[in-house]
């Protein structure tokens, strides 16, 4: 007669090792997902003013890690986002939307602003602020 029984615990031992190491897997993957919010803003550009998801107010409030995704739009001239501490730069044209996405990999206080020569619009206070929140 053969004794099943140290093979069986043996068996045993390994499938609660295989779902102990899936259980951790999905809890890893929760948290990545959960800790990877994706946020969407309409930033639009006149007359040395950006605005905001339709708000008066200049800036961009954000968790880090957060994938951001900016629909640019221009309502008068061609304008530019330009967020050098992320190093993008985007040129609008009125009418012709650009849309672009970036991660907030780093945590402060970012300025962005247009960056067109023509007319000096950083100078006259068309500057705004990317505000990246610590996780």
């Amino acid at each position: 007669m053969v004794n099943n029984r140290p093979y069986t615990a043996c068996g045993l031992c390994r499938v609660q090792a295989v779902l102990g190491v899936v259980l951790l897997l999905c809890v890893s993957v929760g948290v990545g997902m959960v800790a990877q919010t994706k946020r969407d803003f309409n930033v639009s550009a006149k007359q040395f003013r950006f605005t905001v998801s339709g708000t008066d107010v200049q800036e961009i409030r954000i968790s880090q890690d957060d994938l951001v995704r900016i629909t640019l739009s221009s309502e008068d001239i061609p304008h530019s986002f330009t967020l050098p501490d992320y190093r993008i730069q985007k040129r609008v044209e009125p009418g012709r939307d650009v849309v672009f996405e970036f991660r907030a990999e780093r945590a402060g206080r970012f300025e962005f602003y247009c960056s067109m020569t023509n007319d000096s619009c950083r100078e006259r206070g068309m500057v705004g602020a990317l505000i990246v929140v610590a996780r």
